[in-house]
């Protein structure tokens, strides 16, 4: 809980969500007495003027729109440079964590959630306002259940930019809804929004997504290409005319799809009424069908009628620019009417037009060789010496992961099949892998490294570790990467991090060493000189009697501490005068039992440094032996006999 306000008036009260982009805080705006939710753009977009400039211009335009399944904009600011947007708080669960639930959700439900969704992008879309990132994600329900549609005018910044970002996690979420133009970075309208539709559609119905790979690439290339499972292969339960609808909202070229959102609601509408419909066939896979060419009859005068030319000024008037040639079957079938309507005129009466039609419109059917492999310069030969003009040979470039640049890796229709004569091919030519720019992951966590990479739309196959030890990057983290951090490389290229290794030193000999030796063995080895019990003798070469936490033999790793206990050197004490109290204030100045104490011996030594004195007066002296040394303890307490005498 924070007391923070933005603008003098939105008091943050608890962080309600957060994504790549973004965070989101539940607030009150102070002013109104209201609750509201309050979005705060992340630092790492604030420094980019571009983004910022998109973001508050789409903010501002979302702001214009006012319908009951769209949250509403309240405010835009900034404070500190950090811009924020201000908007309706919906007290309910995303459409995401509903299908994480709950699906395949029922038929009736998605209709319903999905008419909703449909009325909110019509207004949208009737003021100019294209989504361009629906997802569950960014589609809220009330306690009611009513469908409140977030994000817009959000999206057309955060697109622009995600796509050229590893950062941005929107791009890891959104390009499993997104279309085949956002995929191939082309121009989007109304018609993307109606595709994202559909694969929420897709996810409600079956619990699925249409299209999943190991990267955002991967998918991104799926959705230009490749074909989806039928919803009705994955749950029975949906009828037919409800799975046309996302099969018409999901078809790869925009001019497929619906008109615009109105026409999905009208379906939506009627989906339940009439169940049982044909399947939906999209307009690509229609130039193989048979076209069936109704015969006129008597109404022939009429149909004249119909078609008579128009006069200079209502030709003139009606002029309109010219249109994209018209598909093989549509130029057949109006060949066809037009025969048809010309023999009848004739007198040859239908069933005698007809005939001759067919005839004349039998086209022969041809070998199609298959060219994919091929570079398409040698593809489009060899379908010229199979008897296809270039005229109807059609190239498309993509970006592929798996074929070179300039080869053909798919053809429509297949190879080696019998196709029209007249047949125009689609050859699909690969552009190659897309290039990224290799994120910087220098100093970062391995694990991270890795994420980072794969967000950028590496494979994890192709990354490759290897460790170097480092006295300056933490073990575990990259030390570096080849290709070098900012370079353009393939996706499928591989991508070589150098992790920092702990090195690892043994521990030398310390034990009977003088202080001074001791300290530059341990520095020899790489490692750390810790605390030496006691620090204060005043003798000038003491002898290590323990090092601790490790022994002689240990390996450690390099610039490990090594704590010391220390003891006089008896050959730096001045020799006894025969008194217990000489000894021990030659050897300390101080008490006999100080004496003992400073020389770590316990008070029951009975050997005497002159032969014959007494065990209390000369046991302080006797020359300390791995067996007498004091036991380890932990920093801070002292050994047995008092070590730390210096300390009182």
């Amino acid at each position: 809980m924070t007391a923070r306000a933005l603008g003098g008036r939105y008091r943050l009260e608890q962080k309600i969500g957060e994504g790549g982009m973004a965070e989101v805080y539940r607030a009150i705006d102070t002013l109104l007495d209201r609750t509201v939710a309050v979005k705060m753009l992340r630092s790492q977009y604030a420094v980019d003027e571009e983004f910022v400039r998109r973001f508050r211009q789409e903010a501002q335009a979302a702001a214009r729109l006012s319908h009951p399944n769209i949250v509403n904009v309240y405010d835009v600011g900034v404070e500190d440079g950090q811009q924020y947007i201000v908007m309706e708080y919906v007290d309910g669960p995303t459409l995401k964590d509903v299908i994480v639930e709950r699906a395949p959700l029922p038929v009736e439900e998605v209709i319903r959630i999905s008419k909703q969704i449909c009325s909110a992008l019509q207004h949208a879309h009737e003021l100019h306002v294209v989504h361009r990132d629906i997802k569950p994600h960014n589609i809220l329900l009330t306690k009611s259940g009513q469908v409140k549609v977030a994000d817009f005018g959000i999206a057309r910044a955060a697109t622009g930019h995600t796509i050229a970002h590893r950062q941005a996690t929107t791009v890891l979420g959104s390009v499993h809804y997104f279309s085949p133009e956002q995929a191939r970075g082309g121009p989007t309208d109304a018609k993307s929004d109606i595709y994202s539709l559909g694969v929420v559609m897709y996810e409600m119905l079956t619990g699925k997504l249409p299209f999943e790979g190991d990267s955002p690439v991967s998918v991104a290339l799926k959705h230009l290409r490749e074909p989806f499972v039928e919803p009705r292969q994955l749950n029975k339960d949906i009828p037919q005319s409800v799975e046309n609808i996302v099969l018409r909202c999901l078809v790869k070229e925009p001019e497929g799809r619906y008109p615009n959102m109105a026409a999905v609601m009208a379906d939506l509408d009627a989906a339940l009424e009439r169940p049982n419909v044909p399947k939906f066939v999209s307009p690509s896979d229609m130039d193989d069908k048979t076209i069936v060419v109704p015969a006129m009859g008597d109404r022939l005068s009429e149909a004249l009628k119909l078609r008579r030319p128009k006069a200079d000024g209502e030709r003139a008037k009606g002029a309109r620019a010219s249109k994209p040639p018209m598909a093989p079957w549509k130029r057949a079938s109006l060949i066809a009417g037009i025969v048809v309507l010309s023999l009848a005129a004739l007198g040859l009466g239908g069933y005698a037009a007809i005939v001759i039609v067919t005839r004349l419109l039998t086209v022969p059917n041809v070998e199609l060789p298959s060219v994919v492999g091929k570079p398409v310069a040698s593809a489009v030969a060899t379908l010229e010496a199979a008897g296809f003009s270039r005229q109807q040979i059609q190239e498309k470039f993509e970006p592929n992961l798996k074929a070179a640049s300039g080869i053909v890796y798919q053809q429509s229709p297949a190879g080696n099949t019998q196709v029209k004569k007249t047949r125009d091919i689609t050859l699909y030519v690969s552009q190659g892998a897309p290039k990224v720019a290799v994120p910087d992951v220098t100093n970062e966590p391995l694990d991270q490294a890795k994420q980072a990479l794969v967000s950028a739309g590496f494979s994890a196959n192709n990354i490759v570790v290897q460790t170097e030890t480092s006295t300056s990057v933490p073990s575990g983290d990259v030390i570096s990467s080849n290709p070098a951090p900012g370079t353009q490389v393939p996706i499928t290229s591989k991508i070589t991090l150098t992790v920092s290794q702990q090195q690892y030193v043994t521990v030398p000999k310390l034990v009977g060493l003088t202080l001074q030796q001791a300290e530059a063995a341990i520095q020899a080895a790489g490692l750390t000189l810790g605390t030496v019990t006691p620090s204060d003798l005043v003798n000038q070469n003491p002898l290590v009697s323990y090092a601790y936490p490790y022994i002689q033999g240990d390996r450690v790793p390099v610039g490990s501490t090594i704590n010391l206990y220390v003891v006089p050197n008896p050959a730096s004490i001045p020799p006894s005068n025969g008194t217990g109290n000489d000894t021990g204030n030659a050897a300390n100045g101080g008490s006999q039992n100080d004496l003992g104490n400073a020389a770590g011996v316990g008070n029951g030594s009975t050997n005497s440094a002159a032969g014959d004195s007494s065990a209390g007066d000369t046991g302080n002296a006797t020359q300390p032996t791995a067996q007498s040394a004091p036991q380890p303890q932990p920093p801070g307490k002292a050994a047995p006999g008092h070590l730390k005498h210096k300390g009182h």
